[in-house]
């Protein structure tokens, strides 16, 4: 009985120890899981624990890449001569406000003629409506004047119907050409000029056109905004113009640019004293719309009529007066540079031989 009780008890006993066995591995993984689960690592994964890592160095994202042939943003001050871009986007420019100019030229050229027309048409109106009225092709019955349905009448009704409608057109052609035609893209690229550091003349330039609105060429009027200054491509300080090199010593000239604007002057001027050997200035004159007579010196802002020597090469041949090396003699007092081959005085060519190029 004894030994019953005995095995019993220790049969508890092993039962218990085990339970407590169980107890403590079940503790002891329970903690491994959670500390696994809060690394990101399990032990029997085929990946190694992690390791940090080190900070990458990422630098400023590259800047967007324009498209082709696009204009600079307005807050964009560039100036002039500071670098290439910006001596392409002021040359770009003045070649667009050229364009306008020449094109606005043309069509103010094209204005006498459409007048013409306008007033052969007028008249031509008139004619119709008195043969109309001398005709008696009208009658009138209770205050209501109707044609009569004659053959001749319905012609010339035909005729005064198709006339009204020609002079109608040809008034709103001049109507546009005095108009939006003068109003093109200039006061755009004048902005622009202005904005881009492309010279002070295009910025006092854009402020007159603003019209003293106070916003820094900002202000540029619309249609319905009431009075607006005349805006003629001829007016402008810097409108498109003919130079000429003229030669002093007897004021004979010929062409540099047909079509430029004053920032290129210098340019011409070199230009001019590269092609003549007797003494030469640059002269200009806007075009369209003048001429020799209106010429001035890009160097002293002397009008060339005001030269002792203008068109004297159309009255006597000046001896020795000639852009040519060989022909050229300085007067008297002056050295002149001789290469190989020159000898001293030659005569120049005669008025017969002279021609539109150098000589």
């Amino acid at each position: 009985m004894d030994g019953a009780k005995t095995s019993a008890r220790m049969a508890r006993q092993r039962f218990l120890a085990v339970l407590a066995a169980v107890g403590l591995s079940l503790t002891v993984l329970a903690g491994s899981i959670s500390t696994a689960s809060a690394q990101g690592w399990w032990p029997w994964a085929n990946d190694g624990p992690p390791r940090p890592r080190e900070p990458v160095h990422r630098g400023p994202p590259p800047a967007p890449v324009p498209p082709p042939n696009a204009l600079p943003p307005p807050g964009a001050q560039p100036q002039r001569g500071a670098g290439s871009s910006g001596s392409n986007i002021c040359l770009q420019l003045e070649q667009r406000l050229v364009s306008e100019g020449q094109r606005g030229g043309q069509t103010r050229s094209q204005l006498p003629k459409l007048e013409d027309d306008i007033r052969q048409n007028e008249r031509s109106l008139a004619q119709t409506q008195n043969t109309l009225e001398r005709g008696d092709c009208y009658e009138t019955f209770l205050f209501v004047k109707s044609l009569r349905q004659t053959p001749t009448c319905r012609n010339a009704a035909g005729q005064l119907e198709s006339l009204k409608r020609r002079v109608g057109e040809l008034n709103a052609q001049r109507q546009q050409m005095l108009g939006t035609g003068e109003r093109s893209h200039q006061d755009e690229i004048i902005r622009e000029l202005a904005r881009n550091g492309c010279g002070n003349q295009y910025v006092q330039e854009a402020r007159r056109r603003d019209n003293g609105s106070g916003s820094p060429f900002g202000g540029w009027q619309t249609e319905d905004d009431g009075p607006k200054t005349e805006n003629k491509f001829g007016n402008l300080p810097f409108a498109t113009y003919r130079t000429v090199c003229v030669r002093l010593c007897d004021g004979y000239f010929f062409p540099v640019s047909f079509s430029t604007l004053p920032n290129h002057f210098a340019r011409d001027s070199d230009v001019c004293s590269s092609r003549c050997a007797a003494p030469a200035e640059l002269y200009y004159h806007q075009n369209p719309g003048a001429d020799m007579r209106q010429a001035v010196s890009a160097k002293a802002q002397t009008p060339y009529t005001s030269l002792r020597t203008a068109f004297k090469y159309t009255k006597e041949l000046v001896q020795g007066c000639s852009c040519k090396e060989a022909e050229y003699l300085p007067p008297a007092g002056e050295k002149k540079a001789e290469g190989p081959g020159t000898s001293g005085a030659t005569v120049s060519a005669s008025p017969a031989q002279r021609g539109p190029a150098l000589r």
